[in-house]
């Protein structure tokens, strides 16, 4: 079994092989390519494949890969339990998304869906709010937009770059 001590060693020199391999390789793409358009770029893509290669053998030898897939694992695990706890928000949120960049509705518009009808009064992330003829207000889910029908009627919209 390796000592602490000698696993820095071995540490160090591995470091120093890969720092000589990017000199090294410098000093021949510098000295025999210089006439050569895009050396630099090789030199980059380069000292990027020992450094990768680097960094994989340390994680390797000192035990990094078990530790980061343990981490990564974990958060995977916790992302599903949030997403399966959180689902009806994020598809709200997803169809609020959807409903700020598509402009299919818009402050103004009367919507219907099933046997409720209002004027949409506004617009949020997660729901739209819309006002019935006497003065009540429809909180609508902006997933409702998306599972059902809705029929939509525009409100006389202006255009902006006309000159009345």
């Amino acid at each position: 079994m390796i000592s602490g001590f000698e696993s820095f060693v071995y540490m160090a020199i591995s470091i120093g092989v890969a720092l000589g391999l990017i000199l090294i390789t410098r000093k021949i793409v510098t000295y025999k390519l210089s006439e050569l358009e895009g050396s630099q770029k090789l030199i980059g893509i380069i000292t990027i494949i020992i450094a990768v290669s680097e960094a994989g053998y340390l994680a390797i030898n000192f035990g990094l890969i078990d530790f980061a897939l343990e981490i990564i694992t974990t958060i995977g695990v916790g992302m599903v339990f949030l997403g399966i706890a959180f689902q009806h928000q994020l598809k709200n949120i997803a169809s609020g998304i959807g409903l700020f960049f598509g402009k299919e509705v818009n402050v103004g518009d009367i919507v219907k869906i099933k046997d409720e009808q209002g004027t949409i009064i506004e617009i949020h992330l997660t729901k739209t709010v819309a006002m019935t003829d006497d003065g009540e207000r429809i909180v609508i889910p902006n997933q409702k937009f998306a599972e059902e029908v809705v029929k939509i009627k525009h409100a006389a919209r202006q255009d902006p770059f006309q000159n009345d």
